[in-house]
């Protein structure tokens, strides 16, 4: 699922290119998603805003994620 959440923001800052928000909340979205180990280190707030601002799915992703999907295989 961590997979599926990068390739979706990675998408939406493709697709949104001419537009600032979704290239600098992509950004920060895909730095705390490579540093997070739990469920609890990214904020509701960024799920939310990168859901409303880089990618529907991968705020949806984002959301439903619990702390298994962020262990390193």
């Amino acid at each position: 699922m961590k997979t599926a959440a990068k390739v979706f923001i990675i998408l939406g800052m493709i697709f949104q290119f001419y537009l600032i928000f979704p290239l600098i909340l992509g950004a920060i979205a895909l730095k705390k998603l490579k540093t997070a180990e739990k469920a609890d280190d990214i904020s509701t707030g960024w799920k939310i805003v990168t859901l409303l601002f880089v990618n529907i799915i991968a705020g949806i992703i984002l959301l439903v994620m619990k702390d298994t999907d962020y262990t390193k295989a």
